[in-house]
């Protein structure tokens, strides 16, 4: 890996951790994420003057198009509602790590894709490991009331929905180089409309939650600078990862040193939300990065 795309992928996963740890700080709600998102699309909206005509892009292009926006707005909501009831050092690795896990099974279930060979399922196993130790305090809390919670149901919402929007980007991505789109103007472009597509369905929900409704006075008000930033940070994490991809020959490298953003959201959660330390919290990240390696390297 060249030292510009490590330099790059650095940056992106201090920007995605950065991001998640603002919408924890700044009272999550879907309401905020999708304000956030709104205000990244205005400003990364020039990009989509590169590559060809929307017009060249066929009516299956568009339909994947709001199928991946659907399925961000389940990441966000899952991600905002499980903040707003528990830890980032916890819900943010769950959130982060189980779509590795759930990708190649929809993929071998639903796409027909290629059998997972013993190493995979190693690699997945523990990282499903690494996700159960991760809440423990103590070994007495190894019992059912530990795992079924809000937090971590809305934790693996979001997860759904990453696994949702990470199989559907990768079709609506070939069709758009299939139709005379470089793989750099289609990740830009794609970057902004998904984001116009998330904002729309996201709208959508916060005005049928009379919950979230109530809080967008008060986010426009007090938490706009926060808003744009997190919206800024949201898109350019994508943004630096499709750079990266381009400059990499194993996009497996790319993905595994993504997984770096597990640790520091730990650390952070840590540190700066003065989460509680149990060391039952860092074995679990040790598992679990052992098996985001496994899978993404082996």
């Amino acid at each position: 890996m060249s030292p510009l795309a490590l330099g790059l992928i650095l940056i992106s996963v201090c920007l995605h951790a950065g991001w998640n740890l603002l919408g924890k700080g700044r009272a999550p709600s879907l309401a905020f994420f999708m304000l956030a998102m709104a205000s990244g699309a205005l400003i990364f909206a020039p990009l989509l003057g590169l590559g060809p005509s929307f017009a060249v892009l066929p009516v299956e292009f568009w339909g994947w198009l709001v199928a991946t926006g659907l399925c961000q707005v389940l990441y966000m909501g899952g991600l905002a509602w499980a903040y707003a009831r528990g830890e980032v050092s916890v819900l943010y690795p769950v959130a982060r790590a189980l779509p590795v896990v759930l990708v190649p099974l929809v993929s071998l279930s639903l796409l027909g894709s290629q059998a997972l060979t013993t190493l995979d399922l190693v690699g997945m196993g523990l990282i499903v490991l690494g996700a159960l130790v991760l809440p423990l305090s103590s070994p007495q809390g190894l019992r059912p009331s530990t795992y079924l919670t809000p937090a971590l149901g809305f934790a693996l919402l979001a997860a759904v929905g990453t696994t949702g929007y990470s199989l559907i980007d990768k079709q609506a991505l070939d069709i758009m180089v299939s139709v005379g789109y470089s793989p750099t103007s289609a990740g830009a472009v794609f970057l902004v409309l998904q984001a116009i597509m998330t904002v729309a369905w996201g709208a959508l929900l916060v005005m049928l939650l009379p919950a979230e409704r109530r809080r967008l006075p008060a986010l426009w008000q007090g938490e706009r600078g926060s808003m744009v930033l997190t919206g800024v940070m949201v898109m350019a994490t994508y943004g630096l990862v499709l750079v990266a991809m381009t400059l990499t020959a194993e996009v497996s490298l790319v993905v595994a040193m993504r997984q770096l953003s597990i640790p520091l959201g730990v650390m952070l959660g840590v540190l700066w939300l003065r989460e509680r330390a149990a060391i039952a919290k860092w074995i679990g990240i040790v598992i679990m990065l052992a098996g985001l390696w496994t899978v993404a390297l082996v």
